[in-house]
């Protein structure tokens, strides 16, 4: 979510005037509460296609965050023209608007018949038996929210990492409509602690991890080095439980399937634990891939996953390599 939606030039001057700034977040928060108020007196697939129509309006105008995404799409599908990229962000934006129209319904997703249809692709201790935890990820893909509400249904006690938004206005009223994730959400800052304690008592840990972590370690997506957690491994790996990719599928509108995939396990058990969650965080990065070629249009990057000089050297040897074949 953007830092303000209204007044969004302001940013600068907003973050050195405490006035401005809590001006600024409460006008964010009457227009979010406005739209989810509104969503929420539709029928649950209204409210979706309605979410996705402000989307497609609002987020292009959201130019810095417009322009993330259109670095990173471009990163990702160097094959795409300016124009299919400009109209694949468009959709992207439609798409993340559907999960803020679908955020007064997560109770009804969860509850009514044939919402959310859940593939388990092999059986593990965790699904027989909830009090034997495991470590979940997923990437920022459709509705990602709908994880929790997947485990909620097969029984699976879990502590859910969140990223807070800047405006605290927002953050709580968000977190009443996420009460119907039935998890505990810990902010993601700080979160390790959290974790592991929510796991010494036998709850789930799940986390979406698909941005980048300045404090991570280079692992390929898309290619090319991204600094990544690899938090989810380690915590794999000293529990001895399981790492277990779990996909999200816009099927139509506010329905979706939810896949547990195998989990993920070190291809070489003998090495190091640093080693070992490296290569365990590649093997979850080849999947975001290929879930993301898949939907590209769920896919919401909105968050720079490359340096600014790592993306302006990527793009720059894209266009070397493309003069180069038209030269040949």
């Amino acid at each position: 979510m953007a830092e303000f939606i209204v007044g969004n030039s302001l940013r600068k001057l907003a973050r050195e005037h405490l006035f401005l700034q809590k001006v600024l977040w409460r006008l964010d928060f009457v227009v979010i509460w406005l739209v989810t108020r509104m969503a929420r007196w539709l029928p649950i697939d209204t409210a979706s296609r309605f979410g996705n129509t402000v989307g497609r309006w609002v987020g292009p105008r959201l130019k810095k965050k417009t322009a993330i995404f259109k670095t990173n799409m471009a990163i990702a599908f160097p094959e795409l023209n300016p124009k299919q990229l400009d109209q694949r962000v468009v959709n992207a934006w439609g798409q993340a608007g559907r999960v803020m129209g679908e955020y007064p319904h997560l109770a009804t997703i969860l509850s009514e018949e044939g919402r959310l249809l859940i593939d388990i692709r092999e059986e593990i201790n965790t699904y027989q038996n909830p009090d034997q935890p495991c470590v979940i990820v997923t990437a920022h893909q459709s509705n990602w929210e709908v994880v929790c509400s997947a485990m909620a249904k097969l029984g699976i006690p879990n502590a859910s990492l969140y990223s807070p938004p800047t405006n605290p206005l927002l953050d709580q009223m968000l977190l009443k409509s996420r009460r119907a994730l039935n998890c505990e959400l810990l902010p993601a800052e700080n979160s390790a602690r959290g974790l592991m304690r929510a796991l010494k008592e036998g709850r789930t840990a799940a986390m979406v991890m698909d941005r980048r972590v300045d404090d991570g370690k280079p692992v390929k997506f898309f290619g090319h080095d991204k600094l990544s957690t690899i938090v989810p491994a380690r915590l794999a790996l000293k529990f001895q439980c399981d790492l277990v990719p779990v996909q999200v599928e816009r099927l139509a509108d506010a329905r979706y399937r939810v896949t547990f995939h195998t989990p993920v396990r070190p291809t070489d058990s003998s090495a190091d634990e640093n080693t070992q969650a490296i290569d365990m965080i590649q093997q979850v990065h080849d999947q975001f891939e290929n879930w993301i070629r898949q939907q590209p249009e769920d896919w919401f990057c909105s968050k720079r996953l490359w340096s600014k000089t790592e993306a302006h050297n990527i793009e720059e040897a894209g266009r070397d390599a493309d003069t180069d074949s038209y030269a040949a």
